[in-house]
C-alpha cells in the first residue's frame, strides 16, 4: 500500500502510543492490508483476539474492527454472525466468515481525528458489554449506553470543576 507522507506520519505516531499503553498490539501488514492485531483478557479473563483493518484513506475513512477468537462468538442464544447489522447488539454484517464485526463508529461519523488507540478503547469496552450480555441477556448496547452515560457524568464534573 502506498502510504502518503502525512499517513506514514500518522501512523507511526499511532504506532508509538499502542507500543506504550497497548504492548499486546501490533501493526501487521504495513505494505499490503493494514492491520493491528492482538489480545485482550477481559475482566472475567476470557481471551479474545482483536484485528483492527486500517482502510487506504486513514485517517479520513473509519476501521474496520473484528473479534476473530473466539469464533464463532456466540450471543445469549445465537451466533453474533446471525443477527447481522444491528444497534442492539453493536455489530455489523460481517464481510470476513468467522469473525464478527463490532461497531466501535459509524463510519458515517468518523472523524479523521479519531485515533486507532480510542477505537482499541472502544472494541474492549465492546467486550466487557459483551460479557454482560452473555450473563444477562440484555442487548451489548444497553450496557455501551450506561457506560456512556457514566463517561459524559464524570466530564461533565470535570468540566463544572474547573469552571468553578
Amino acid at each position: 500500500m502506498a502510504w502518503s507522507d502525512t499517513q506514514k506520519h500518522r501512523l507511526a505516531t499511532e504506532r508509538a502510543v499502542l507500543a506504550e499503553r497497548f504492548p499486546d498490539f501490533e501493526f501487521c501488514n504495513p505494505t499490503a492490508q493494514l492491520t493491528i492485531e492482538g489480545r485482550y483478557w477481559s475482566s472475567q479473563s476470557t481471551s479474545y483476539f482483536l484485528v483492527v483493518k486500517v482502510p487506504p484513506g486513514y485517517p479520513d475513512e473509519c476501521p474496520s474492527t473484528y473479534i476473530c477468537w473466539p469464533s464463532p462468538l456466540r450471543g445469549r442464544d445465537k451466533p453474533l454472525e446471525d443477527y447481522g447489522s444491528t444497534h442492539d447488539m453493536h455489530v455489523w454484517e460481517t464481510d470476513v466468515p468467522g469473525w464478527t464485526k463490532i461497531c466501535t463508529y459509524n463510519p458515517t461519523r468518523w472523524r479523521s481525528s479519531e485515533t486507532v488507540e480510542r477505537v482499541l478503547h472502544k472494541a474492549f469496552l465492546w467486550i466487557e458489554a459483551y460479557e454482560a450480555h452473555i450473563e444477562t441477556g440484555e442487548p451489548i448496547a444497553h450496557y455501551l449506553m450506561a457506560a456512556r452515560r457514566s463517561e459524559e457524568r464524570r466530564v461533565g464534573k470535570e468540566c463544572r470543576s474547573r469552571w468553578s
